[in-house]
């Protein structure tokens, strides 16, 4: 395989390393991505590109200067994964997360810590893509036809952002040099069937997808990359739920948990649409020996349309109404209120990136490296809620709540289908539960500058070397919420079948298009609007960032030690409301930590590579618990009662210890790793009291603190190997790759009232994850095989005992695919997903019973694709 570089020369020039599109991370990191080329001598440095268009995990994962696990193209191309979480998932120690109330996969968790705590970049540039309440970046925007790899940094150095307590995601995109000068260009259609199809869109989902490169210019000095993704899906989750459980004597006299609220019975929905976007281009040029450069343009657009139909009883053991335990998960009920109850979000998110980067050779093993990007965000949401929704009154009936969803069965079954019995809930606009229109729209401008100096630190360098940069970054951010509450005039009523259809068998007039009703709501209600002024707020934050480290390479030893220091301040524009008006509040906050770094690597031989780290890293306050106003009341003492955020909150730190054990195969790797993490300054709001010299009750408040810690304990095991060779025919054409990952963590929540208690589980953080890939090559027939499993996953909501924790239970989900390849241009998928049909069921109680369900069900994909 030819190799391609760019050889140094002994003399002041210039050369550049970075890559496509721009980057997406919340921190001012200049993230360092694994280099292009280990095995050079000393004095030449790769910087422009992979030797080859497609570079297999295990050269990533040796060549990064931590520890560091990947996922590329080619893997990507194997499975039916169309968005990034999705593809992210089957790395080891990452595990993807549901984004709303649906089973869409819109963040991920890096070894038990969710999307808030950790960092992300595309091609070595940051970029903020998050929400009006966290950190967390919005990588469900991202398609995963725009990735070349990805790779998740287990331990950071010094130059990456350092708010990476879980970790560091670097995408990297195509670049023109990757494989050589030659053209390249792909591209491919699929269409997908989903077994529940949407009820709302009767579009067909699709994806469709080209990427490609080619130099020009004298010498070929001039590269373009080109891509463009844009893919519609139209699905329904299977839903149901159940707000709270009271603890009776069950048929055997021992407590059982029977239901007291709200149930959503089998046959609710989540209805989802989604259309997205992606464009992006870059210009590079190169003088070989001499300079390297870049500018780049992104695109991407997206809008969600998500319908949450829910239907069932609310049942009770007191008030008039009765529940009677019948077996496990079953129960008779009596005097029960129907309900149907819609909300629905329409979301819509569009970034427009500009990237540029330029690095110079300074002295004779030196680079400066220079990087820019401006960011352009905006997050709407528009919420729609029924309110109290629509009731039918006198409901009898049974449940049972021992399956995937729950199944309720009227004993007047008549009563219950006809849509015309279930009357609106006029609830008076003056009340929070009456019906609204809620409008959110955020808006983004990020600005980055960084430059680092590298000194004789390159992957194959020897000798002492030494690193030191600056980085910064700014958000400026405006968030405006509005929302109006709706009450149907005096007179006015409406029943179900008015806005749906006439029946309610199966819970049909609950499923569709409630437009109607709004249309009804908006032309026959008075409204009330509420500004929300504690809620919007405009926010400045800079974050800049120093970082220093030296190095020591001898053999195969390789010595780091460095530190960062970041430096937050926090100036916020919002509300307070003070015994009832409305006054404009400003703050300010400042905080700084220090980053130490220290990291080696050892390799034994030429197969076996051994790696420990001690690092520090933080997450950043939430914007929700420092950003938004403030409500001031006096209680009949005249003491001040403040409500809200806290305008001086701290930030969480975490410590991290590290160890990898990596044993390279041919075509496959075997690797061990150990960590353990401690987060201290962890987040609850809590109360508490002030008083004066004379011990005097002046000032109590209720915001967040600093008052709460975590920590995780895992290990992580990789088995890889493309082809199992070894193996007698015709076995020696399977191939397998295989990781597990073990969790075991704390978090040591606060109570309000100061009270504290340690859950089995940070928030999403399964007990075990698993992926498995079985592939057979039969030549123009490739067949493949994947296995996704979790343990059972703390969600995040606790209570004052165990038996309010929301936990997940295990899941085990299979896809198959099905590759002919006709000629080296072509080839033809076929993907079956969820074969399993598996549903994600969240528990609660001594009997973890059902609290919450969805069931995507199976999905077909047909694709055909060309490559040149």
């Amino acid at each position: 395989m030819q190799r391609f570089k760019i050889r140094l020369a002994h003399s002041a020039s210039a050369s550049v390393l970075v890559g496509l599109a721009c980057a997406i991370t919340p921190g001012p990191a200049m993230a360092q991505e694994p280099p292009d080329d280990a095995t050079a001598p000393a004095e030449e440095i790769v910087v422009t590109a992979r030797q080859s268009v497609d570079t297999p995990v295990e050269t990533i994962k040796r060549d990064a200067p931590a520890i560091v696990d990947s996922i590329t193209a080619e893997e990507i191309e194997k499975t039916a994964d169309i968005t990034l979480p999705e593809a992210l998932d089957r790395v080891v120690g990452v595990s993807s997360d549901g984004f709303f109330s649906s089973s869409d996969a819109g963040y991920v968790s890096l070894r038990g810590f969710d999307s808030r705590y950790n960092s992300m970049a595309i091609d070595g540039n940051p970029i903020w893509f998050s929400s009006q309440n966290n950190r967390g970046a919005q990588i469900g925007m991202f398609p995963s036809a725009i990735v070349k790899e990805t790779s998740v940094y287990k331990t950071v150095t010094p130059d990456i952002d350092g708010n990476s307590v879980g970790g560091h995601i670097s995408l990297r995109t195509l670049r023109a040099f990757d494989g050589g000068t030659q053209p390249f260009f792909k591209a491919g259609v699929r269409i997908g069937i989903p077994e529940q199809g949407s009820r709302v869109s009767d579009q067909q989902s699709y994806q469709a997808y080209g990427a490609g490169k080619f130099t020009f210019g004298p010498d070929k000095r001039f590269g373009f990359v080109f891509g463009f993704n844009r893919q519609h899906t139209a699905d329904t989750d299977d839903m149901g739920s159940v707000s709270g459980y009271s603890r009776v004597a069950g048929p055997d006299g021992d407590l059982v948990d029977v239901i007291n609220g709200n149930v959503f019975s089998r046959q609710s929905a989540v209805d989802k649409e989604t259309r997205n976007t992606a464009i992006f281009a870059k210009l590079e040029t190169r003088i070989e020996d001499e300079m390297y450069a870049f500018i780049s343009g992104n695109l991407f657009d997206e809008t969600k349309n998500y319908y949450v139909q829910r239907a069932g009883p609310f049942i009770a053991p007191t008030g008039g109404r009765t529940v009677t335990p019948t077996g496990p998960g079953t129960a008779d009920f009596t005097n029960g209120q129907g309900q149907v109850r819609e909300f629905d979000y329409v979301i819509e998110r569009n970034a427009k990136v500009l990237g540029a980067g330029l690095d110079l050779r300074v002295l004779d093993k030196g680079v400066l490296v220079v990087r820019g990007n401006y960011t352009d965000y905006r997050n709407d949401t528009l919420t729609r809620n029924t309110g109290a929704g629509f009731r039918l009154s006198s409901f009898n009936g049974s449940y049972d709540i021992s399956g995937d969803t729950p199944i309720i069965t009227p004993s007047n079954p008549t009563l219950y289908n006809d849509a015309s019995r279930w009357l609106f809930s006029n609830t008076a606009n003056t009340s929070s539960s009456a019906a609204y229109l809620r409008y959110q729209p955020l808006r983004d401008k990020v600005y980055t500058l960084g430059t680092t100096f590298n000194y004789n630190n390159q992957a194959n360098a020897e000798g002492f070397g030494a690193s030191a940069g600056v980085n910064w970054v700014r958000l400026d951010r405006t968030f405006d919420q509005t929302q109006d509450f709706y009450a149907l005039k005096s007179g006015v009523t409406l029943n179900l079948a008015q806005i749906a259809g006439p029946s309610m068998a199966s819970n049909q007039a609950a499923l569709g298009n409630y437009d109607a009703f709004y249309d009804f709501l908006v032309a026959n209600g008075n409204v009330r609007r509420d500004e929300a002024l504690t809620t919007d707020y405009r926010l400045r934050e800079d974050i800049l960032a120093f970082h220093g480290a030296a190095y020591y390479s001898v053999g195969g030893f390789k010595l780091l030690g460095g530190v960062r220091y970041e430096h937050t301040s926090d100036d916020t524009v919002t509300g307070q409301v003070v015994s009832g008006i409305n006054q404009p509040l400003s703050r300010a906050n400042k905080y700084g930590k220090w980053l130490p770094n220290l990291q080696v690597a050892y390799e034994a031989s030429d197969r076996l590579k051994l790696r420990a780290a001690f690092t520090k890293t933080l997450g950043r306050a939430d914007f929700q618990d420092f950003a938004p106003g403030v409500t001031t009341t006096f209680d009949a003492n005249g003491v001040t009662v403040i409500n809200g955020s806290n305008g001086e909150i701290g930030t969480r730190v975490s410590t991290n210890y590290d160890a990898s054990v990596e044993y390279y195969l041919d075509g496959g790797l075997l690797a061990l790793a150990v960590f353990h993490k401690e987060l201290d300054g962890e987040i609850f709001r809590q109360r508490t009291e002030v008083t004066d010299a004379n011990g005097m009750l002046t000032e109590i408040r209720t915001i967040p603190l600093n008052n709460g810690k975590a920590r995780v304990t895992g290990v992580e095991v990789t088995a890889s190997k493309r082809r199992l060779d070894f193996l007698p025919a015709p076995f020696d054409r399977l191939g397998l790759s295989a990781n597990f990952t073990y969790l075991d963590g704390k978090w040591d929540v606060v109570f309000t009232d100061g009270a504290t208690r340690s859950v089995g589980g940070l928030r999403n953080q399964p007990k075990w994850l698993s992926n498995v890939r079985l592939s057979y090559d039969l030549g123009p027939v490739d067949l493949n095989l994947n296995y996704r499993g979790r343990g059972r996953t703390f969600t995040g909501t606790f209570g004052t005992v165990k038996e309010e924790d929301v936990y997940i239970r295990p899941q085990h989900m299979l896809d198959f695919q099905l590759n002919v390849t006709p000629n080296e241009r072509l080839r033809v998928t076929f993907d079956a997903k969820n074969l399993t049909k598996e549903y994600q069921r969240q528990t609660i109680g001594i009997d973890d019973s059902l609290f919450n369900s969805l069931g995507r069900g199976r999905e077909f994909w047909l694709g055909l694709h060309f490559r040149y």
